[in-house]
């Protein structure tokens, strides 16, 4: 009996070495691979993943900001940028702030995109009615409303876009501002946060009408 169980115990011990020594070997093995194979970390920010799963989009947040373009051919700054100053809705006929700039056009004017970017999302709006909005790197994000209702033929959330192509056009679809001239709602965020495009956009300004300007602390 007693030679029995030190049998059982030398091949129980014979045994646990074999298993640990292949377990060492696997784990070498491994080791070695890992450290001769490329960095499978090298290629993580050079793509950012859009709303549609889209991993192409070739985004990154620490990048500068883009050089950005006029969202028209021709246009000017009809009502002003204002997040904290109350400024008179001619529509509305109240005082709100406007956290974008609204660029006087023609209807049916061309509305193109500010810079290289990716579709984040087209929307219908209930009070600024159709919208663009185009993610770009900076982590900025450039927002188009009041536009005509038939966006752009391709335009769909996910795609690339190049600065000066063509994603829309001027309509009257914001309920909010139907009262004003033929315009661009345009908006944009850094960092989540609502900036003046004027200080990124170089964008020559029209002569102030005191009923849209008119405004209070």
């Amino acid at each position: 009996m007693e030679e029995n169980n030190k049998q059982n115990s030398r091949i129980f011990y014979l045994t646990l070495a074999v298993v640990l020594t292949v377990v060492a070997v696997i784990v070498i093995a491994v080791t070695v691979a890992r450290r001769s194979s490329p960095n499978e970390d090298t290629n993580l920010g050079s793509s950012n993943i859009a709303d549609n799963g889209d991993t192409d989009a070739g985004l990154d947040e620490d990048n500068d900001l883009p050089t950005f373009s006029l969202p028209m051919k021709e246009c000017t700054v009809d009502v002003d940028f204002s997040d904290t100053v109350l400024v008179f809705s001619p529509t509305m006929k109240d005082y709100r702030t406007h956290t974008g700039i609204d660029l006087q056009g023609t209807l049916g004017q061309e509305v193109m995109a500010v810079a290289d970017g990716v579709v984040k999302n087209i929307w219908q709006d209930p009070f600024m009615g159709t919208c663009v909005s185009i993610e770009h790197t900076g982590n900025a994000i450039s927002y188009y409303k009041n536009l005509d209702p038939v966006v752009k033929e391709g335009l769909v959330i996910g795609a690339s876009v190049k600065a000066g192509d063509v994603i829309g056009a001027i309509g009257e679809s914001a309920m909010n501002e139907v009262s004003q001239d033929p315009h661009l709602h345009f908006e944009l965020k850094v960092d989540d946060k609502h900036v003046d495009p004027k200080e990124h956009l170089k964008i020559p300004s029209s002569e102030s009408k005191p009923e849209e300007n008119e405004s209070k602390q």
